[in-house]
Parts: C-alpha cells; structure tokens; sequence
C-alpha cells in the first residue's frame, strides 16, 4: 500500500483482481464473447450474487492476448467521487505510467472539476494506444452517487479507440445503456449467459471436485441449481461430503437457494473447528482481510495461516494479491457470515467495528477507521477524528465522505460541538450544496457561547461570524461579508491573540472586494507580519496585495507579491488548491500591467479554472475579468465580450464593487457598444427549450456537452442558460439547480 498522510491511504489490493483459484473452470465461450466486445466502448456483466461475474472477469484478464487491463475493486466507501476517481485514475496510471503523468495528484486537489479537468486529460493521455486497455469496474452497484454515474457516462462517450470500460455489478448500471445498445457500442453478459453449460458443469464437479459422477446425475445437478455458480460449488461440497448422492440429487430441497444457504452455514461454516469459526463469525464485519487486522478484531493470534487455509480449499475465500497478505469473502459467503453475526451476537458487533477502528487508526488508514468508529457508536472519538483529520481528508477530495460522516452523527453531538456544523457548513459550500450549509450553521449556532481552541475565531459565535463572512463573501454578498468580519473582530478585541489577526484577515478579504483598498491593505500587511498560518492564507494575503500594488501603478511591486504566493503554494503542494486561484489571476493583473499579455491570458485561463472549483462568485468574477482583459489585449475581441457577458450574469443579483468597476474597465477596453443580457423578466415561465436545458444544469457536462446532447449549438445553450438564471433570479449555475429544486423543476 501507498499512502499520503492520514487521509487516504490506496489499498494496492483494490486494484488487483482477485487471485485466480487452481482449477477454475475456464470459460471460453464467454472469454471469446468478451474479447469481441473490445470493438465497443463499455461491456456489462449483470447478475445476482453468486453467478461468477469477478471470476469471470479475472479469468480475461489473466488470459487475454489482446487487451492490458487496469482494475478497481469498488465497495460502498467508494460512493464518492473524489474518491472514485482517486482509484480510477491510480489504476489507469498503474496500467499506463508514461501516458497519464501526473494526473493522479491532480484528481486529488479538493474541487477539482473532474468532467472539465481530469477526463480531458484521461482522454487525451488515452489516445493513440497500440493494445487495447481494459478498465475494469467491479461491484459497481456499490456506486449510487448519480455525479459519478455522470462522468462515467461523459467519459464513456469520448473514450478513444482501443480504451474501454467493463462494468460488473448486481444491478443495471445507469449508464444510458439503451443509447449505446442503439449504436452497438456496447457488449453484455447477463445471468442467462452466466449460468454454466453442462459440459462445465462437468468439469466443475468431475473434474474440480473429483465426484465422479454420472452424466444424468451432472444434469441434474446443473438443472437444479440452473447454472448458479455459487450454487455448483456448494452443491459439489454437499456431494462431497454426502456417500448417497442420489438422496442428496433427489431430495426435495435440492437446489433452492435458501437451503444452499442453510447448508453453507451448516455444512461449512459449523464443521470447521472452533478456532476458524471463530474468526470467521468476528471478521464478518470487513470488507477485506489480512492477519494484522484479523488478529486484532478478533484477538487471536495466526489469523494470516486461517486464512490461507480456507482460500487454498476454496471455502469462499478469495485472495486479493500473489502474497497471500489481502483476502476478501465471497459476497454471498460474507453476508451469510454478517446477517449470523447480527443474529447470533448482536452485542458484539460494536466492539468487533472499535477493534477495527482502532487498528485502521494505527495504520494510518483514517477513512476506515473513522467509518467503522461509526459503525461502532463511538460517535465523540469519531467526531474527535473527523475534527483532527478533516484537513487532510478534504484535501484528499473526501468533501461528500466527510459530509456523510456528519450526517450520521447524532444531532445532539453535532450541537455540542460546533466545529463540526462549521465544518458541515463548509462541505456542503464545497459541494454546491448551498441550503445545507445554511442548516449547519444555524446547527453550530445553537451551541453555547464558550471558547473553541482550534477554531477560527476564539468563542463559538466569531467563529460562526466568520464562516458567514466567508460565505456571504463567497455568494457575492460583500457588504454582508464585511459586517460579520467587522462583528468577528469587535469579539477578538476584548483578548488579542491570534484569533484577532485572523479575523482582521478575514475582514481584509472582504474590505478588497469592496474596493476599500487602504484598510484592506492595512489589515493585510500586519496580517502578514505578525501572524503564523497556514501557508494557503499567506498566499491569499500576498495575492490581495498584489493585485492592490497593480490597482495604484506598481505593476512591478505586484509581480513580485504574486510570484512570491506562487512560489509558496509551489512549496506546500497547494499549486492546484483552489483557494490559490488569486495567486495566478494577481500575476495576470501585473503581467497586463506590464504588457506580456500572452503570458498573462496563460496565467488568467489557470486562475479561472481553479477558481471554478472553489465556486466562489467574487473569485470567479474576478478570473473571468482578467480573462476577458487578456483576450481583449491578444486581439480575441469576441471572446473577451463573452467573458463579460458572464461576468454580468454573476453580478446581476449580486454586490462585489471591485468587481463592477472592473467590469467598467473591460468594457472599456473593448471600445463597443455595452453588452446586452437577454432581456427577459423575473418569473417569467420557461420555455420548453429552456426546460431540456434546465434538467442537464445538475450534470457536470459542460455547455458544450449540452450543446452534443441536445443537438444544439454551443452559443444557443448559453443563451438559454442565461435566460433560465435571469427568470429564476438566479446568479451562478449552482445557484439556479439549487432555486429550480425549490420551485419543484427538478
């Protein structure tokens, strides 16, 4: 395993397939219908539990001539984009380190755009493959995040010649299945075409097993059972251990899937001895096994040896590498083992998710102990760990993970600790998610006014002053901004300290988006040499200060700031963190002023995209202006005129007076007749047009991949967008998914 701090650490194991068991019954006709499906993008293999589908997949892999394959074992904790893709792109990479650089650290910046920026990139490190590359997605019924859905389905659409997807799961992915089957881009395996012949039957049971039985005696069992590959294997060890196979054929039980279960249970879970039943009862409650962990939970030493033993005598154990160190049950066989446990020892079960907690936490692995602390009721350490770790884990992309977390904690615990509701307040912004973070400050508000170390501010109501700040700031709502910074800095006056220098900074911030340059800039400075904060404050400061040394002529002071917050967001790894957008779009403004215009209208298009990941209005505006400015100075009048369109739609409903008078400077700059939004009024009814537009506005496809499924032009697309926004009294596309829902249009 690899790791990077305690957020998360990649489990190598879930990018391998599981270890193919000795005798395994080749399935050639199925790995031949496989091999023909590479001429398409994305091959499904759909069936119940049970049915072969990942040995099916793991048998291609390690026998295909044609194809190289990069797999992703999923479960349910990868239900999260940030992590999804984290584990999509390391298996990429591992498959193909030459051609995908250094895209796995960019898929782990907290907000980054993964349909605008990192599937762009995947498709383009893709192309020109001379073997077909094979991405393999087990267990994908485990994914429900529709965002996920989403950018598998745009990068589905532009994979490139020779690159394809199969997905392997329970249930029919949403992947637009029907569309693709209509373009024959698409292969499947069902549970019908699954189901073993007669002749693997045979194989399995004869040849496997060494049952020797007879011919109708293999028919029988393989009409009983119906090809189930689960059921094939548990019915040759009931034969097995049974001297009369024709009472056990026979019998009128034969073949029903619930008294298959029951002889699992009975026949091969109770009649191993008293040391193996009892690690397999204490380590139901993992998803992936190995001796430390299983000595742990079940605090026994030897583990490692019990389960080698039951994967070499294929008891429904697989190996997950060539070392014998990760296994994982079957799924059928694991859940048998959890619903017994539950059953058998219900009290048992949270000591059993602490033990794991409590291992996963030494090893460094915090998003599996933080979930099975959960899962254990240990909800205050939990809330502790969330506290301690959140950091690392959003800046790993774990902003839903972290949500999620939140909100299966108990209000009461939440309410006791309102770092927590200032934390979800700050996730759910991170995510768009725009009402629930009013929910959780209004949570944190209900907390006692008492001090909080490690917080923002110093009590619980300026810490509460500041995140309305920042997020007031962040909507665009500046005069706001500044009143709760100036009620923050009232609080931490009456003691000094560190917490007042931070909400001076904080005050500073929003005094610059009001276009108050001498206190924002007073602020600043003593912010800067006085303070010790983390590093991606001081390059903001340094940022804001730029670009004020630039507003009053010193193009050169302002060089020399940005290229300083540059060099320390180089030195933190923070380059592509989007709160440093400011930093690159600071250094555009002093590279306008200083006339290389080409390398300004580099450095803007970069602030631009970080700011977009950040959905901060007043950054965004600002990026989208200094990208209009280097468009106008390069000669792209047009396209200058589009970004202040854009820069009009976002400050149509909002107040950011910096941003205004910039706005009057471009406009300027562009020499033309003042630029024009569609005229259209408040609450007016959308049209049917705007309507197909509105429902693709909660997808991560950009408008010119609207504009490809709707089969329109790019421009017609933004002009609706604009529209819907103006009837909606809506200033960002965020903001018009979050009033349509309101309005019931979504």
């Amino acid at each position: 395993m690899s790791s990077r701090g305690p957020g998360t650490v990649l489990l190598t194991t879930k990018l391998a397939p599981p270890t193919p068991r000795a005798g395994a019954v080749p399935r050639r006709d199925l790995l031949a219908r496989l091999d023909a499906g590479l001429e398409a993008r994305l091959t499904v293999v759909v069936a119940a539990a049970g049915w072969g589908k990942s040995t099916l997949l793991a048998q291609w892999m390690a026998e295909s001539g044609r194809a190289r394959f990069a797999w992703v074992s999923l479960d349910e904790h990868d239900d999260d984009p940030g992590r999804f893709w984290l584990y999509v792109v390391a298996a990429l990479q591992r498959a193909e380190p030459e051609r995908l650089g250094e895209l796995l650290e960019l898929v782990r910046e907290p907000g980054v755009a993964v349909a605008e920026e990192v599937l762009p990139l995947l498709v383009n490190g893709l192309a020109g493959l001379e073997r077909p590359l094979v991405l393999v997605l087990d267990d994908f019924h485990s994914i429900r995040d529709e965002a996920i859905h989403t950018t598998l389905g745009y990068l589905l659409d532009r994979l490139p010649a020779g690159a394809h997807v199969a997905v392997a799961g329970r249930t029919e992915p949403p992947l637009r299945l029907g569309r693709r089957r209509a373009l024959g881009d698409l292969s499947e395996i069902r549970g019908d075409r699954l189901a073993f012949s007669r002749s693997e039957t045979e194989s399995l049971l004869n040849g496997v097993h060494g049952l020797g039985l007879m011919p109708d005696q293999v028919a029988r069992v393989q009409e009983r059972v119906e090809g189930w590959a689960a059921g094939l294997q548990l019915a040759a060890l009931s034969l097995k251990d049974g001297p009369d196979h024709a009472a056990i054929l026979d019998g009128p039980n034969a073949g029903r899937k619930d008294f298959l279960l029951d002889f699992l249970w009975e026949e091969v879970v109770l009649r191993q001895d008293r040391e193996t039943r009892h690690v397999l009862m204490r380590t139901a409650i993992l998803t992936r096994l190995c001796g430390p962990l299983c000595d742990a939970v079940t605090e026994r030493p030897g583990t490692a040896a019990i389960l080698a033993d039951l994967a070499r005598a294929n008891l429904f154990t697989v190996a997950l590498d060539d070392t014998g160190t990760w296994y994982r049950y079957h799924h059928l066989f694991g859940e048998l083992l959890a619903r017994r446990l539950v059953r058998l020892a219900p009290d048992l079960v949270p000591d059993l998710h602490r033990r794991a907690s409590s291992w996963y936490a030494a090893e460094g692995m915090m998003l599996e102990a933080i979930d099975h602390a959960i899962s254990a009721g240990d909800v205050h350490y939990a809330a502790d760990e969330i506290h301690r770790h959140w950091d690392a884990l959003y800046s790993e992309g774990h902003a839903a993970t972290l949500l999620r977390w939140l909100e299966r904690l108990p209000r009461d615990v939440v309410v006791g600790n309102p770092a927590l509701g200032l934390l979800g307040a700050g996730m759910a912004r991170v995510l768009g998610r725009l009402e629930d973070a009013e929910r959780w400050l209004a949570t944190a508000e209900q907390a006692p006014d008492r001090a909080t170390p490690n917080s923002l501010g110093s009590t619980v109501r300026s810490s509460v002053l500041l995140v309305r700040s920042a997020h007031a700031g962040a909507l665009g709502r500046i005069p706001e901004a500044v009143d709760r910074a100036r009620d923050a800095v009232a609080i931490e006056a009456a003691t000094g300290g560190p917490a007042l220098l931070r909400a001076e900074y904080f005050l500073g911030s929003q005094l610059f988006w009001s276009d108050d340059p001498g206190e924002s800039e007073e602020l600043l400075r003593r912010f800067l040499r006085e303070a010790r904060e983390p590093p991606v404050r001081v390059c903001w400061a340094l940022a804001l200060l730029s670009l004020l040394a630039t507003d009053r002529g010193g193009a050169r002071e302002g060089e020399e700031l940005a290229r300083r917050a540059v060099e320390l967001s180089v030195q933190h790894n923070l380059e592509q963190h989007s709160p440093n957008a400011m930093t690159r779009v600071a250094l555009a403004m002093a590279l306008l002023a200083l006339g290389d215009d080409a390398a300004a209208h580099a450095e803007s298009r970069r602030g631009l995209t970080m700011a977009n990941r950040g959905r901060d209005v007043a950054e965004i505006t600002h990026a989208l202006l200094a990208l209009g400015l280097a468009r106008a100075r390069v000669g792209a009048t047009a396209d200058a005129a589009d970004a202040l369109v854009r820069v009009r739609e976002l400050l149509a409903s909002r107040e950011v007076p910096r941003c205004a008078r910039l706005a009057g400077g471009l406009q300027a700059e562009l020499g033309s007749e003042p630029v024009q939004l569609p005229e259209v009024a408040l609450g007016e009814p959308l049209t049917d047009a705007e309507l197909r537009v509105l429902r693709l506005l909660p997808t991560d496809l950009t408008y010119g991949d609207l504009a490809g499924v709707l089969f329109l032009s790019k421009n017609t697309v933004r002009t609706h967008a604009q529209r819907i926004r103006r009837k909606l009294g809506a200033s960002s596309r965020t903001e018009t998914v979050v009033r349509a829902r309101e309005l019931g249009l979504l």
